[in-house]
């Protein structure tokens, strides 16, 4: 037995049918929706690409990469404390100047191990036989 209970409910008027389509309408407008950078990566695939990538290498070279990328990222951190001691008067200039040689050779010796591992990733790059230079430009830039 079917039945249609369509014909129990209220009657609407065409008035408020229209009332909440606008609500609705200006709800969507007042309100534009925006996609985070990861979301858009997402649904570009570039994320899917990435892990590919990462996944083509073997996982001793995966580590060197990693290690790499923290050293520039150390590099970066020592550079700004640097320029904030060059600003700072706090010192005596004897001391500052101290400070400072100490820091450039810090920054430079971790700039040095930044060379050599380059050039590790490279001999193991090329020991694994990968020749893919998309491959070889995302494991050194």
């Amino acid at each position: 037995m079917n039945v249609n209970f369509l014909i129990h409910s209220p009657a609407q008027s065409t008035s408020s049918q229209m009332e909440q389509k606008t609500k609705v309408e200006e709800t969507a407008e007042s309100k534009p929706l925006r996609l985070s950078e990861k979301d858009i990566s997402k649904l570009s695939g570039e994320e899917v690409r990435e892990e590919q990538e990462e996944a083509a290498l073997p996982p001793h070279i995966q580590k060197m990469v990693e290690k790499l990328e923290e050293l520039r990222e150390k590099i970066k951190e020592e550079q700004k404390l640097l320029e904030e001691l060059k600003a700072n008067d706090a010192y005596s200039d004897e001391m500052k100047a101290e400070l400072v040689t100490q820091k450039l050779e810090y920054i430079l010796r971790m700039q040095n191990q930044v060379i050599e591992l380059t050039q590790n990733i490279q001999k193991a790059l090329k020991e694994a036989g990968i020749t893919d230079p998309g491959i070889l430009l995302k494991a050194l830039a």
